[in-house]
């Protein structure tokens, strides 16, 4: 397991703690500043999903509702899921997928819980549909890799994923029918139960051989040049594409690694090829021995 700010901030993850506590921290200055209990605030009423602030034209809260949290506990329990979980499945999708993973699954929370609550005096706040969709793809992608939890944050108990996936269900399906459906509105179940659906349909779809598309913003000054970049870029691909590697330079052998590693970064691990895999295994031996 990758320890937090290991590697600085280039981790998503490291953003994403990052990013919730200090949107905490401000929710709390904001509070105190104007009296107000928590939960109350200008912030929440331009920030949290509600049918209200659609109406009103604050679209934008499908995108802002995962940054605000009701209480500091909830935000413990998420920031520790984050960590746990998000981490090893960001190392597993790759930044890009991960990246459509958080806004699949804001989104499909937001608009489930919405169609459920339009009427209700009612906001939606909280990270806990993207950590949902997180925990779901990792039980999806590892479903017999034993974890360890502890329960009650004092006995540890081993449970294989998949296990794991279906008490969640089952408990999240029973809060949904008996709870949110009945006029409970303090959980939030519709919206957790968008975030597995999410993280089912991220792994079946990369499963499939799919690949999610790659946003590529442009500037002005490259758009000049852009009309001749693309007349070549098919045939690079295409050159990029079969490739071999001197393993008797080193210094050539290092730069091919240090671009399978990127490409895992950005892709993850499944995305290598073959040769790409037998080439950090001849690597790994090669190199160690200097």
């Amino acid at each position: 397991m990758k320890k937090p700010f290991s590697g600085g901030i280039n981790s998503i993850i490291d953003r994403i703690l990052i990013l919730l506590i200090a949107c905490f921290v401000f929710q709390l200055l904001v509070e105190l500043a104007a009296g107000l209990p928590h939960g109350n605030g200008i912030h929440f009423k331009t920030l949290a999903l509600s049918s209200h602030f659609l109406e009103s034209g604050y679209l934008w809260t499908i995108l802002s509702y995962p940054f605000l949290n009701q209480g500091p506990f909830m935000l413990i329990m998420n920031l520790i899921g984050i960590h746990f979980i998000c981490r090893t499945v960001e190392q597993e999708l790759g930044k890009r997928n991960f990246y459509w993973l958080c806004a699949l699954s804001t989104l499909s929370g937001g608009f489930i819980w919405l169609s459920l609550n339009y009427q209700a005096e009612q906001q939606l706040c909280g990270f806990t549909p993207i950590l949902m969709a997180g925990l779901t793809y990792f039980c999806f992608s590892n479903p017999d890799r034993p974890i360890t939890l502890l329960l009650f944050f004092v006995l540890p108990i081993s449970i294989k994923p998949r296990y794991l996936l279906l008490s969640l269900l089952g408990i999240e399906l029973f809060g949904f029918v008996f709870w949110e459906l009945r006029g409970n509105l303090t959980v939030n179940c519709s919206a957790h139960l968008g975030g597995m659906l999410s993280g089912a349909f991220v792994f079946r779809y990369l499963l499939s051989g799919k690949e999610f598309p790659k946003f590529v913003f442009v500037n002005s000054r490259s758009k000049e040049s852009s009309g001749a970049s693309k007349l070549f870029r098919k045939k690079q691909s295409v050159k990029n594409a079969s490739y071999a590697v001197d393993f008797s330079d080193q210094q050539d052998l290092q730069e091919e690694v240090d671009r399978i590693l990127d490409k895992i970064n950005e892709n993850g691990f499944g995305a290598l090829t073959q040769e790409e895999k037998n080439i950090l295994e001849k690597a790994k031996g090669l190199l160690n021995r200097h």
